[in-house]
């Protein structure tokens, strides 16, 4: 555990680093001290309760008979979050059922399991916003290789995962991936430990009933809204009134750049892509200048990634039983 946190330090201060180069060079040191601290608050305060509405669906899933309270697992999952600075937020999983594993006395497969029934509904969730937007971005704008190979790569993940978490639900379709993995393990053996995972995987979801199923589809649900919410109040932190459409492109350029697979939550992209896109008023559907959009992109990343990392690691102090 003791890796996880040393990584999440050296990513924190380089992090800090960046948004301070990126304050710095579109002069948004100014306009960033004047953004309004209650909207800001408020802001933060929304992304961490999404956080808890991601926590609380694999807290249910774990529980079922166990003699731990759901208090204990939730503050387990919060300690956790630290980890997320990784490509796809692997890390805040591995992390939590190493824990889990240790203080709760839950497998890692079963553990596991639950946080990927939790990430394919919430994956399914924005792969079904960010397949019509994507479309519309590539339609209408033209974008740089990179910034195309960043939006693509983190779409497939979201789609990639969402069908490998959420269509073993269907027995047939588990043994199918699995047969697939073990197929590929002839070639490369570790996949041997996937078929084998997928397997268990399947029987894992038969075991969740529907009400269950439908509680975390709500609780998945609350989360993405609370995040696009926050973001909102970032805006409003500058006195910056922006529309519907606009902010939810903006939303989905974020969340598929944050999961793209070779960056620790898409850090570089996710602030070149956004800064790209607020720069132009007839897709934006606002005019902003240089400096309010810095301050919007770094206020922001204060929000998602400093704040929420900060919390974890206060939180990981307190000693579980």
């Amino acid at each position: 555990m003791e890796k996880y946190l040393k990584y999440s330090l050296i990513l924190l201060t380089l992090l800090f680093a960046g948004l301070t180069g990126v304050a710095i060079l579109t002069n948004a040191l100014e306009t960033i001290v004047k953004a309004n601290i209650f909207f800001l608050a408020a802001s933060s305060i929304l992304f961490l309760v999404s956080i808890m509405f991601w926590i609380i669906p694999w807290a249910l899933l774990i529980k079922k008979n166990s003699k731990f309270s759901m208090l204990s697992a939730i503050v387990l999952g919060f300690s956790c979050v630290y980890g997320a600075l990784t490509p796809v937020q692997v890390g805040a999983e591995a992390l939590r059922a190493i824990k889990a594993k240790d203080i709760l006395k839950v497998s890692y497969s079963e553990s596991i399991s639950a946080a990927m029934v939790v990430k394919g509904i919430k994956f399914f969730l924005l792969g079904l916003l960010s397949s019509g937007v994507l479309l519309l971005i590539l339609v209408e704008t033209e974008l740089s290789p990179i910034m195309l190979f960043g939006l693509l790569s983190g779409f497939v993940v979201i789609a990639l995962a969402s069908a490998l978490f959420l269509l073993p639900m269907s027995k047939r379709m588990g043994d199918l991936i699995s047969d697939i993995f073990s197929k590929i393990a002839k070639v490369i053996p570790i996949f041997k430990v996937l078929e084998k995972y997928f397997r268990n995987y399947s029987a894992y979801l038969k075991k969740i009933s529907l009400g269950t199923l439908i509680a975390v589809f709500l609780m998945a649900s609350a989360s993405f809204a609370l995040e696009f919410t926050a973001l909102l109040f970032a805006f409003f932190a500058l006195g910056v009134n922006i529309d519907i459409i606009p902010l939810t492109v903006l939303f989905v350029i974020i969340s598929i750049l944050e999961r793209t697979p070779v960056l620790p939550r898409g850090l570089g992209l996710v602030e070149a892509a956004g800064f790209i896109f607020l720069s132009i008023p007839d897709f934006a559907l606002v005019l902003l200048t240089t400096s309010q959009i810095g301050a919007i992109l770094v206020l922001f990343d204060v929000v998602r990634l400093v704040v929420p990392t900060l919390f974890s690691l206060a939180v990981s102090l307190i000693k579980l039983k």
